[in-house]
């Protein structure tokens, strides 16, 4: 009977808590609903946990070869190390000078077919004696297909191109065909995407790409730092140029990321800066969708004054596919006898070009899982559309010709033959007898150290997930998730410093805070922004994770351990957190903290940041990008609701694949644009109906938050009140796909110079930020009361 009784009681408890959600108050306007009386009860009735909160919304997580063990079964001899060191030196010399040929990096969009591979490679390594002296051709080998929502991602990610995605299968054949192309005499170039799939291919590649979704990102910015080949980054979608020659400058610094090691164990790498980062012309396409070439003289030329500025060896290359050729591979020609032009014209800034190039001509469409591949044309893309071999023949002629004129003009002879200097000569060796030999002559010269990572298991031991901090994050997440599901009237309010660099003053702000989220709780749910990792535009510290010193001494493994304990000690206090994420690998230890996420502007493009998100148990918002493209955070909420599969580790510090759910509690963050040297807000009445119209359109429920700062306030924080007064008048209006918004804020207003290595840690200011400058709590609170007033009028004006 007391048994019966119980179950009454519960049953009767969670009628109440329905009722008094769904009935009306005092002015007829239903409650909004209180999130806090469902969790309370899950955790009388299950006791909320660390499994209530992480890892939701992941598959399984699989075992990844370490790298060590495919390389001692793909082993690199000492015949394809030289040939490797030869064709990385050659593309160095080029792009200093002391080589007047150009480089061509020409193949298909991306490798789907092994066969057809080496056929094409046989036919472009005649191609490449032929024209030899004027002339180093590349093949184009890309293994990773970066995806605009969804699709095909490439040979390492779906080896099988029906979607099973054996990424270990995927590693080994991608391995293997590099090693068969250095064997046959070919040299290989590639795109990478990640910072954990490099450990297994790297050491067989003579050129590398960022692309253009990433080049903003600065994890792939220290990625390329690492890399030892030569690595060109492209310019925005957009068309931005500047954050090509930014990504240049940053790659050519030190830094310290999150990988693994050989053995497939979570690392810290410490690179020393790759001093051959170039610019790669790839042309940009604006918001209405018109693709704008990039590879005229005058750009060139800007490109080359931009790069002289910042002390950087002014190297271009340019992409005759892409928007430069309207996505048409039959417009490639075109663009390649006007690079043609300004080369035998005498122009040494353009140092090479990039073509999309296959067996045969044109595309054609491949769906994992529901194309039959034996009806696929052998040697047609499945990706990109491409032009045929015997078209390339033709513009390879015509650069070998304009190579010649140039040289003419300048009156200079063809370059002599490169002397590859090498280690003294060693037989043939075993990969484990050529760790400290033949190995080392092409992988990881570009590396000063790599350090153990502590496994996320031993850092979640030390700091648990306590039955009060998963009730926090609990809570707060299902808030969130009712908000954007329309069930809660509420305004999702992201607020605080704009990095964290002090936890003292962090924890101060933390109990300020604390007091406005309960009394305002009725019309806003009110999260910490707790962010810390900053992007920086080229170099500067880069966050708590990074340099919790604030001195350039990267001890990560301490940042993140002083990260989870402050994330713990505010789910503790009750005061639920929101961070950005910038890589896979961090997340591990932090995200069971998390109620609330967001993909910044510079990585809403990039892939893996999308395939992140379909993993995270929290509710994640993503960014315009940096130029005010809206579109690509529409599709990054597109993609992200799908499943995945990508590279992280596992919370023993072990490298893994993850496969994932999707994640369905997604949207769009409203930040502004920049343009040149001009900011434009995009906070308006009618750019908030057209991202309305784009999220409809993509069959997602229309939810915007608006960014009080970075360009909606012109990067003036005292701008910030004036973003709100505009936001709060169109709630109040009645604007329900509004959601939410995001305030920078601290205890003192403005900000501070911090110099890693030079400012003196002990005459920073209290509370005063160290990166973007931010509003006091003072006006903070005058903002939260605005807008929990406009949410009052809304609540009327729906009644």
């Amino acid at each position: 009977m007391a048994d019966v009784a119980r179950t009454l009681q519960q049953i009767l408890s969670r009628l109440s808590a329905i009722e008094e959600k769904i009935s009306p108050d005092a002015s007829g306007a239903p409650k909004a609903k209180k999130p806090r009386i469902e969790t309370a009860q899950k955790a009388e009735d299950e006791k909320i946990a660390r499994k209530d909160i992480d890892d939701i919304r992941i598959r399984e997580i699989v075992p990844v070869v370490p790298p060590h063990c495919l390389l001692e079964d793909l082993v690199q001899s000492q015949s394809v190390a030289k040939h490797v060191m030869f064709g990385r030196q050659t593309v160095d010399n080029i792009l200093k000078g002391t080589d007047d040929r150009i480089f061509v990096v020409c193949g298909p969009c991306s490798i789907h077919d092994v066969k057809a591979a080496k056929e094409y490679a046989l036919l472009l390594k005649e191609a490449a004696k032929k024209f030899e002296k004027d002339l180093f051709i590349v093949m184009r080998v890309y293994f990773e297909k970066p995806r605009t929502t969804v699709g095909w991602k490439g040979l390492i990610n779906d080896p099988r191109l029906d979607g099973s995605y054996r990424i270990n299968e995927g590693l080994r054949t991608a391995r293997g065909l590099l090693l068969d192309l250095n064997e046959m005499g070919v040299f290989a170039g590639v795109e990478f995407l990640d910072t954990i799939s490099p450990q297994f291919i790297a050491d067989l590649v003579v050129w590398g790409a960022i692309g253009a979704r990433t080049t903003e990102s600065q994890v792939h910015r220290e990625l390329a730092s690492g890399i030892s080949a030569p690595i060109g980054f492209k310019n925005g979608t957009s068309g931005n140029l500047q954050i090509a020659v930014d990504a240049c400058q940053a790659g050519r610094g030190a830094h310290s990321f999150l990988s693994v090691t050989k053995q497939g164990m979570a690392a810290v790498v410490h690179t020393t800066g790759n001093g051959a980062c170039h610019v790669i012309l790839r042309g940009g396409q604006t918001p209405a969708g018109i693709y704008e070439s990039n590879y005229d003289e005058h750009t060139v030329k800007k490109v080359e004054d931009t790069m002289k500025a910042k002390e950087i060896n002014p190297a271009v290359v340019i992409d005759c596919s892409h928007a430069n050729s309207c996505k048409k591979h039959t417009n490639q020609p075109i663009a390649a006898k006007d690079i043609a032009r300004q080369i035998s014209k005498g122009c040494d800034t353009i140092k090479g070009i990039m073509m999309e190039s296959n067996l045969v001509a044109g595309n054609q469409k491949l769906k994992p899982g529901v194309t039959d591949k034996k009806t696929l044309v052998y040697g047609k893309s499945v990706t990109d559309a491409c032009m045929d071999f015997k078209m390339t023949l033709g513009v390879l002629e015509d650069l070998a010709a304009a190579v010649r004129e140039r040289r003419k003009l300048k009156k200079s002879s063809p370059s002599q033959d490169i002397e590859i200097v090498t280690p003294r000569e060693t037989k043939n060796l075993t990969y484990k007898e050529s760790l400290n030999s033949v190995y080392r002559w092409t992988d990881d010269i570009h590396i000063r150290k790599i350090t153990p990572l502590l496994p996320p298991e031993c850092m979640h031991r030390e700091i648990p997930c306590t039955s009060e901090i998963a009730k926090t994050v609990f809570e707060a997440r299902s808030g969130i998730k009712d908000i954007l599901a329309g069930n809660d009237d509420r305004v999702v309010v992201i607020v605080g410093p704009c990095s964290i660099h002090d936890t003292k003053a962090a924890l101060e702000y933390a109990k300020m805070l604390k007091e406005e989220r309960e009394l305002l709780s009725k019309d806003l749910h009110i999260i910490m922004r707790v962010y810390f990792e900053k992007p920086r535009t080229t170099v500067g510290w880069k966050g708590l994770i990074n340099d919790p010193e604030l001195n350039g001494s990267y001890k990560i493994n301490k940042g993140l351990r002083v990260a989870r304990r402050l994330l713990a000690d505010l789910a503790e206090l009750g005061l639920p957190a929101g961070v950005e994420f910038l890589d896979v690998m961090s997340p591990q230890y932090l995200a069971e903290f998390v109620s609330w996420g967001a993909i910044g502007a510079r990585t809403t493009e990039s892939q893996i940041h999308r395939e992140l998100i379909s993993a995270i148990s929290a509710p994640v918002g993503f960014k315009n990008g940096t130029s005010g493209n809206i579109k690509v955070a529409v599709d990054a909420c597109l993609s992200s609701r799908c499943p995945h599969s990508f590279l992280s580790i596992t919370k023993q510090g072990l490298a893994a694949i993850v496969h994932t759910k999707g994640n369905n509690d997604t949207h769009v963050i409203l930040r502004g644009g920049k343009s040149g040297k001009m900011y434009h807000q995009n906070y308006d009445e009618g750019t908030i109906k057209t991202v309305i119209e784009k999220m409809k359109g993509a069959g997602l429920r229309p939810n915007v938050m608006i960014d009080f700062s970075h360009a909606n306030s012109c990067k003036d924080h005292k701008n910030q009140p004036n973003v709100c007064d505009a936001v709060c008048k169109q709630i109040a209006s009645g604007q329900k796909a509004i959601m939410g918004v995001m305030i920078e804020s601290h205890l003192v207003e403005g900000n501070q110079k911090l110099k890693p290595g030079q400012t003196d840690v002990s005459t920073l200011k209290y509370g005063v930020s160290v990166t973007d400058a931010c509003m006091n709590f003072k006006k903070t609170q005058a903002c939260l009361r605005k807008l929990a007033e406009a949410v009052r009028e809304r609540r009327k004006a729906s009644a």
